[in-house]
């Protein structure tokens, strides 16, 4: 902004008072809530519980960054850091396996891994910081970021090597937790399981085991970014793209990309989120006349990625755009087999969450009432499907709507809410709605979810 922000902002930010800085901010602006509400994405009633603390995303990292960004203030009014500017493209984007994304800088030292190294330092002290003192005994997610973190940090060194099979199983035994919501149990078993790949690599060196390796660290990936940022989910994912590298396999690596550009969206650079998720895309075999169905699949997979960063970034057009190349995707998959329901149901997932993302749940509900009934494959897909929907719902300002939604899922997925930190915000977004009628039964869910309420 050209005009300097008023003392009233700088009082506040030193208090440690996010949500006077929020109505100062907004304020001078000359914006209601209702004005702030429309460009972040969010209902006129989301903006007053952010400003009188009653709502979690006030300590959200994520959240925050994204105010910021809609106020133009800088983020280190809210106590955070701001954040580091991106690394410059490189000037292609190479050949071979590698996607030209780890080749070593002029100083010998592999620029994106230097990126990850640099922002967990600071996100480790800045970001982990408040949702963890904030955080009520015993919490669900907390304990399972804690125990990912401290493996990640310090790997089991007395862990034995396996054989490529009894690896191949215990990753299959991992995913099926994670694909079943069983998150504790998840991280148990991915503590053990670090250990015993990076063992196992050590030992072979081959492919095969590299690629498992990599598996693991994506697997790792996936669950950390359920959770409040803390940047340990950079030193997963950029473990994964190492072992990947080794691999050599298109998928193992395309899946890499992925999860790296997850962990980049999650900081807010949502342009580098979009180029490597994309850049992957283009290294599938998609072009042939009988294309790999596993490549077709996953090529549908980063459309939707790479169509959510765009939303991310408010970039309707594009992510559009972008969602229905993964939907013509699908119509080249074999159809009524489980790729197909797959990617159609992961279609139908990402269109909703880009439409809430963009402050439009009319569209996002839309499509959820009249695409044909999706076929998810496991629960934790549903599972974030449904949450979507509830996130959708309270945007719409029908918050009965959402606790229903959010009920359903307590029912058959109670994980997804005691660790996913967006479904975690909206329970205490709810909590304190005065249009819930069955306050009661809310209270109940957070009480058993360890939400303080």
């Amino acid at each position: 902004m050209a005009n300097p922000w008023p003392a009233s902002v700088w009082d506040a930010s030193r208090r440690g008072d996010r949500p006077a800085v929020l109505r100062a901010a907004r304020e001078h602006r000359g914006w209601s809530q209702a004005d702030l509400g429309a460009r972040f994405g969010c209902s006129r009633s989301v903006i007053s519980r952010l400003e009188n603390g009653r709502r979690d995303g006030i300590n959200d990292v994520e959240t925050l960054r994204r105010l910021a960004a809609v106020l133009e203030l800088p983020a280190r009014a809210f106590g955070i850091l701001d954040t580091p500017t991106p690394p410059t493209s490189p000037a292609h984007l190479g050949a071979g396996n590698t996607l030209g994304l780890h080749s070593t800088g002029p100083e010998g030292v592999d620029p994106v891994r230097r990126r990850a190294f640099l922002l967990t330092a600071g996100m480790v002290g800045a970001a982990a910081a408040a949702p963890r003192a904030l955080a009520a005994p015993g919490d669900t997610t907390v304990r399972l970021a804690t125990s990912l973190e401290d493996a990640l940090i310090r790997p089991p060194t007395t862990a034995q090597p396996a054989t490529a099979q009894a690896l191949t199983t215990a990753l299959a035994c991992a995913r099926t937790d994670f694909r079943s919501c069983r998150y504790l149990d998840l991280a148990t078993r991915l503590t053990d399981l670090i250990g015993i790949a990076e063992a196992t690599d050590r030992h072979d060196g081959t492919p095969t085991t590299a690629a498992l390796l990599a598996a693991t660290y994506n697997l790792v990936t996936r669950v950390l970014l359920k959770s409040d940022a803390s940047g340990s989910e950079w030193i997963a994912a950029d473990r994964a793209m190492r072992a990947a590298n080794a691999a050599g396999d298109p998928l193992v690596l395309a899946e890499a990309h992925r999860m790296l550009g997850s962990a980049f969206r999650r900081a807010g650079d949502h342009d580098r989120a979009q180029e490597l998720t994309l850049a992957a895309a283009d290294h599938l075999d998609v072009r042939t006349r009988a294309p790999h169905q596993g490549h077709l699949a996953l090529h549908g997979l980063l459309m939707c990625s790479a169509g959510y960063a765009a939303a991310r970034a408010g970039d309707r057009h594009r992510a559009v755009e972008l969602l229905d190349e993964a939907h013509s995707t699908t119509a080249r998959l074999t159809p009524q087999t489980p790729a197909h329901a797959e990617l159609a149901a992961n279609v139908l997932s990402h269109r909703v969450s880009a439409h809430y993302l963009l402050g439009d749940a009319g569209t996002a509900l839309h499509h959820a009432h009249t695409a044909p009934a999706p076929r998810f494959p496991d629960t934790e897909r549903h599972a974030r499907y449904l949450a979507d929907l509830a996130l959708c719902f309270n945007q719409w300002d029908k918050p009965n709507q959402a606790h229903k939604v959010l009920a359903a899922i307590d029912g058959f997925a109670p994980d997804e809410i005691r660790t996913r930190s967006t479904i975690r915000r909206l329970v205490g977004d709810l909590l304190g709605s005065s249009g819930i009628t069955a306050k009661h039964e809310l209270r109940a869910l957070a009480h058993r979810a360890g939400i303080p309420h």
